[in-house]
């Protein structure tokens, strides 16, 4: 079966800043009306992620990340470019990167998709325990959730970039 679309929230919901893509994924299935997107907020990248792709057509994965922007900083990349900048939860050294477990799977057979975009909130590198956001990182959220519904009624994904938008001094 080969399905069409789907956005992964990834994070730790318990760890402040960390939820944010699962805050994000929260808002966009809330608004969401098409039976071909499927949205999941997922806590592990690597090989656990990329069992969760397989199927699908097109993958835009929503985390935290941390690469010296300020934060709230919202970014748009593709996945090869995430992996390159170890951010977050694509790379552990418990786990494989995101763009190793994909060339493992797809050397296995696994149907999996050739476009994986990212949506990523600048945060700190520290996460508190609670599930409250930061003051940047949560006026981030509207910002980012319209990022994935734009991007769902797009043929592509834009290069890699911050977003237009200045989530900073809302």
């Amino acid at each position: 079966m080969n399905r069409n679309t789907l956005v992964v929230g990834l994070g730790n919901p318990i760890l402040g800043d960390d939820g944010v893509g699962w805050r994000v994924a929260e808002r966009v299935q809330a608004r969401l009306n098409d039976p071909d997107v499927d949205v999941l907020c997922l806590s592990l990248g690597g090989l656990s992620l990329m069992e969760h792709l397989a199927g699908y057509r097109r993958v835009l994965i929503v985390d935290a990340m941390t690469t010296g922007a300020p934060v709230g900083t919202l970014h748009r990349m593709s996945a090869q470019e995430m992996d390159e900048l170890s951010i977050q939860h694509t790379a552990s050294v418990h786990d494989l990167s995101l763009s190793a477990a994909l060339t493992m799977g797809r050397e296995l057979g696994l149907d999996l998709p050739d476009e994986i975009r990212v949506v990523g909130v600048e945060a700190t590198p520290e996460f508190d325990f609670g599930e409250r956001l930061s003051e940047a990182v949560g006026r981030a959220v509207p910002a980012a959730s319209r990022a994935v519904l734009d991007w769902l009624g797009a043929v592509d994904c834009p290069a890699r970039g911050v977003i237009s938008e200045s989530t900073r001094g809302r």
